[in-house]
């Protein structure tokens, strides 16, 4: 799912245009209960409110206009070289070794490489990724399957039913809307890797969990669940990284971002987002560094403001998932545990402005002007002392 944070920069590098016909739009996700009341609404986007609509695409798809425009740039990608280690790090180069062998070296070493991230050892040695409680299960069916009632929004659009067994998970996800995915989000006792991995190969034990009570679903579930592709069957237990102190090495050659620095639950669509906004202020930060930005101010900045935006992320992941709890669930919980957008019930919209609009430029142009003025300061006392 990308949304307005991310499509923003998107837009800013050229790529929107070459995707953006590429997946499909929306902009309201609708929680409904068991007999098809709207009991409340999350926006992934909407264009009025925050300039761009949600877009569910294919990663592979954005992976390849991606990798097309850096090429174009005269950027090698390599596929045939596994990272192992760092073998040294002085404060201006950073040396690392390959699964083959080979060593290079570089003046900056960026770990984009997920929740279980190798790179991220090098700060990190014993770090283990935290299970959340919670597993989402998924596979794709065409929309021809779906017995849609009366009162559900055309076009469709993704839905929650939360009802006794859960949270049933629905909408499409191709550029024709032809085909719908389809996932449950229950709780479940923490396993460990072996046994996810078996749990991913055993469809049947899939499709059993998918089905799992089913004769509490609506009719629409019933029907989606009718006949279950068992190819494309997928299973996803919600891990998050947790808080971590540094993002980069003490030296500050080696980085860490997106879900190897701070994995988020996909409850609120947020993981990809996330990432861009890691990197593109980390690159607005590194072709502004100067004798007054130095590289481990600059870092310091960016961790410190980007782990704002994350906690804020975090917290609004966790109510999600709690929003997705059966009702007899949630009825236990305290109050302001659950997201509620009062702000799309009474028609204004708007309260998700904070995450969708983060204007990330003018952050970066106001700590650089403090920091300039600053050193100035510095300069103008450094004078005055030589004078006396």
């Amino acid at each position: 799912m990308l949304s307005p944070n991310g499509l923003r920069i998107l837009n800013s590098l050229g790529v929107y245009d070459k995707i953006r016909n590429k997946g499909y739009h929306l902009e309201a996700a609708y929680i409904k209960n068991e007999t098809g009341e709207t009991t409340d609404v999350y926006y992934y986007g909407h264009a009025k409110l925050y300039g761009y609509p949600g877009l569910r695409i294919y990663r592979q798809i954005l992976i390849q206009e991606l990798l097309t425009m850096v090429r174009e740039q005269g950027v090698t990608v390599n596929y045939d070289t596994k990272f192992t280690h760092i073998v040294t790090e002085t404060k201006s180069n950073v040396e690392f070794a390959f699964a083959d062998g080979s060593n290079e070296s570089a003046s900056l070493l960026v770990g984009a490489d997920g929740i279980y991230s190798r790179v991220r050892r090098h700060l990190y040695p014993d770090l283990v990724p935290k299970y959340s409680g919670f597993v989402a299960v998924w596979t794709a069916i065409p929309i021809s399957q779906l017995r849609i009632p009366p009162g559900f929004e055309r076009p469709l659009s993704l839905n929650t039913i939360v009802a006794k067994p859960g949270a049933f998970i629905f909408g499409p996800q191709n550029f024709e809307g032809s085909e719908v995915m389809i996932g449950v989000q229950r709780r479940f006792p923490e396993q460990d890797r072996a046994e996810w991995e078996r749990m991913l190969a055993a469809k049947d034990e899939l499709s059993d969990f998918l089905r799992k009570d089913a004769q509490d679903w609506p009719d629409i579930v019933q029907s989606a669940l009718e006949h279950i592709p068992q190819d494309d069957l997928n299973i996803w237990p919600y891990h998050a990284v947790p808080r971590l102190d540094k993002w980069a090495s003490s030296n500050s050659r080696v980085i860490i971002l997106g879900d190897a620095a701070h994995a988020i639950p996909p409850s609120a669509g947020q993981g990809i987002n996330q990432a861009f906004e890691d990197i593109y202020l980390l690159a607005s930060l590194i072709s502004r560094l100067s004798a007054d930005i130095t590289l481990p101010d600059a870092l310091a900045f960016w961790q410190t403001y980007r782990q704002e935006r994350v906690d804020k992320v975090l917290e609004l992941a966790t109510q999600m998932n709690m929003r997705r709890l059966p009702p007899a669930e949630q009825a236990k919980l305290p109050p302001g545990t659950i997201w509620k957008d009062e702000s799309a019930i009474s028609g204004e919209g708007g309260q998700l402005r904070w995450l969708y609009e983060p204007r990330l430029d003018e952050h970066v142009a106001a700590w650089i002007e403090e920091m300039q003025q600053k050193s100035v300061s510095s300069k103008k006392a450094y004078d005055k002392s030589e004078q006396a």
